[in-house]
C-alpha cells in the first residue's frame, strides 16, 4: 500500500482517557472518520493485550469498511495479527529488520520522533512517514515535554519523507504549524475529548486543508 498525501491529512490517534461522551470505542472512531479523518491509530497504553487484539479487530474492519488506513500503535504482533495497514513504535525501537519479519515489506511504518538526528536516522532506517512532538502551542513552558514550531520546522526540513505533526492539538493551534513543512496532523484529544467527535474531526479537516 503506498502513503499517499490524502492519507495523512488528519489522523486520529485514539484517546479513551479524555473522551467526553459515553460511546464505545468503535462508535467514537466512526464519528472521527464521518467528519472526515484520513487515518486512524489505535493508541490505548492502558488496555490489556487482549483487550487491544479485539479494538484493533473492530477498528480495522470499520477502517476498511471507509477505505482508510487503520494503524496499531507499538504493538507490533497485533499489527501483523489484524492485517492493520502499518505499524508507528517509538524511535528508540526502530528495529527494521525486527519489525519486517514480523509485517513484511508492503506496511507502513511510522515513528515517533523529536528532533532532527531522531528524524536522520529513521529516514536512513526505512521509515515511511514520522509523527514529530508532541507539539506545544502557546503554552509557555507548562508542558517541557513538548517541541517548539521552530523543532518541528527542523525536523522537517532534514528529511524528505512525511512528517505529520502531533500533540493536544485544537483548531487554534493548527494554524501556527502553517508553512511547517509538515504532510499531516495528528490528533488524540482534539478529537476523542470534545463533546462532539465529528464535529471536531470535521473543523480539524478543514483546516488540515487550508495548510497542508
Amino acid at each position: 500500500m503506498g502513503l499517499v498525501k490524502r492519507e495523512l491529512g488528519l489522523i486520529a490517534v485514539t484517546d479513551l482517557a479524555s473522551m467526553r461522551v459515553n460511546l464505545k470505542l468503535r462508535d467514537a472512531v466512526e464519528e472521527a472518520i464521518n467528519g472526515g479523518v484520513t487515518m486512524v491509530v489505535l493508541n490505548e497504553p492502558t488496555l490489556s493485550h487482549d483487550a487491544l487484539m479485539k479494538e484493533a479487530v473492530r477498528l480495522k474492519i470499520l477502517c476498511g469498511m471507509h477505505d482508510i488506513p487503520f494503524i496499531m500503535m507499538q504493538h507490533v504482533d497485533i499489527a501483523d495479527a489484524v492485517d492493520a495497514d502499518g505499524v508507528i513504535v517509538a524511535c528508540e525501537e526502530f528495529n527494521p529488520d525486527r519489525i519486517r519479519s514480523v509485517i513484511g515489506t508492503d506496511r507502513m511504518i511510522g515513528v515517533l520522533v523529536s528532533t532532527p538526528e531522531e528524524a536522520k536516522k529513521a529516514m536512513h532506517d526505512g521509515a515511511w512517514f514520522l509523527m514529530c512532538g508532541p507539539v506545544g502551542v502557546g503554552h509557555d513552558g507548562e508542558h517541557p515535554e513538548c517541541i517548539t514550531i521552530a523543532e518541528l520546522e527542523g525536523v522537517c526540513a532534514v528529511v524528505d519523507i512525511p512528517v505529520v505533526a502531533y500533540g493536544g492539538l485544537a483548531d487554534a493551534d493548527v494554524n501556527h504549524l502553517r508553512g511547517t513543512g509538515i504532510s499531516g496532523i495528528g490528533a488524540a484529544t482534539g478529537i476523542f475529548g470534545q463533546a462532539d467527535i465529528k464535529e471536531a474531526a470535521a473543523s480539524l479537516r478543514r483546516i488540515s486543508r487550508e495548510i497542508l
